[in-house]
């Protein structure tokens, strides 16, 4: 199948950040399948980041390629709606994968999904919405795992406990709560060196003219690490914490990270969020904590019982490869569309 696959190729449009989620995540697996692929960079058509910036030339890629299936992972407004719609007009299948629609669906998920043929959502909470908007094609999926890329590095444990993410919520205050009861915790991910004292001069006239800004966006970029270093991280540590608080809003998230580190042969210790036992056993597959005190106590049991951890591990990773990986998602997605599966 002609694929013209429309997203930001690199890391929320910014290239020294490194290729993207979409990239590793979407691109990669559907060219894995067979299919012959056109990736649409947002970010190099819209590099201002505009509304509709990208539109003209999404339009000429369309009239280029072809494509049987215009496929997006929109971020930002940079192709508006009208011009998906325009693509859906003419007859060619348009599809968009809607993230963090526990959240965002008012604000953005809601303008976008009239002008597509078909969407595709991981947020059970969406779906009466999206039928409030009229819009029939809905496909309930879930995150996965990229499993050519994700998998076991069989390199010997490194870390305790590890997590990698963005700081935001509540996920500070967990990390050292782990921390005061003597847990040796190690992050990665934009913000863990902030502080308060960056944030200010980032934002103080003066101080911002002489450079300040820089220094909030090196010391936020200070606890990154690259995608290869993520996935070493994964099978190298004891305990993958999962932090399922999103970062907006009240609503728990089922978060890539539940699939990526079982794919990876790690053991992941996640928050609660609805429906996850549909794609984990909790307490054989993965480990689930409700609130602080149960934090504590799960590391702190699973440090100290190897062969209990290394089982949970085990059979994380088997029921990851055998049904939940983007192959199979996307290949569901496409059967569901009645488009070819092979290349």
């Amino acid at each position: 199948m002609r694929i013209l696959f429309a997203a930001h190729r690199h890391d929320y449009g910014r290239p020294e950040r490194g290729l993207s989620f979409e990239y590793f995540n979407f691109y990669e697996p559907l060219t894995h399948l067979g299919h012959d692929v056109t990736f649409f960079d947002i970010g190099e058509h819209a590099p201002a980041g505009a509304p509709a910036s990208a539109d003209e030339a999404l339009a000429a890629a369309v009239r280029t390629v072809e494509p049987d299936l215009l496929f997006t992972f929109l971020y930002a407004d940079e192709i508006s709606p009208e011009a998906v719609a325009t693509v859906t007009a003419a007859g060619v299948p348009t599809l968009n994968w809607f993230a963090d629609d526990h959240w965002r669906f008012e604000a953005f998920s809601s303008r976008y999904a009239p002008s597509y043929a078909w969407i595709a959502t991981t947020a059970a909470s969406a779906l009466p919405k999206y039928a409030a908007l009229g819009c029939t094609n809905v496909i309930k999926t879930q995150w996965a795992a990229a499993h050519h890329r994700y998998r076991p590095s069989g390199e010997p444990l490194r870390y305790d406990a590890t997590f990698v993410g963005q700081v935001y919520g509540e996920r500070p205050a967990l990390v050292a709560r782990l921390r005061a009861e003597g847990v040796q915790v190690r992050t990665w991910g934009t913000g863990w060196a902030e502080r308060r004292w960056h944030r200010a001069v980032a934002h103080r006239p003066v101080v911002r003219s002489l450079g300040g800004r820089r220094v909030l966006a090196a010391a936020q970029a200070r606890t990154r690490c690259s995608q290869e270093e993520m996935i070493r991280i994964f099978g190298t540590s004891r305990i993958n914490l999962n932090f399922t608080e999103a970062s907006q809003g009240p609503e728990a998230q089922i978060k890539g990270r539940t699939f990526e580190v079982p794919a990876c042969g790690g053991f992941l210790l996640t928050g609660r969020s609805a429906h996850l036992e549909e794609y984990y056993e909790p307490d054989r597959e993965v480990v689930v904590f409700d609130g602080p005190d149960e934090l504590v106590d799960k590391v702190t049991y699973y440090l100290a019982h190897d062969d209990e951890r290394s089982r949970v591990a085990e059979a994380g990773l088997r029921r990851t490869l055998a049904e939940h990986t983007y192959e199979q998602r996307l290949t569901r997605i496409f059967d569901r569309m009645g488009l070819a599966v092979g290349g």
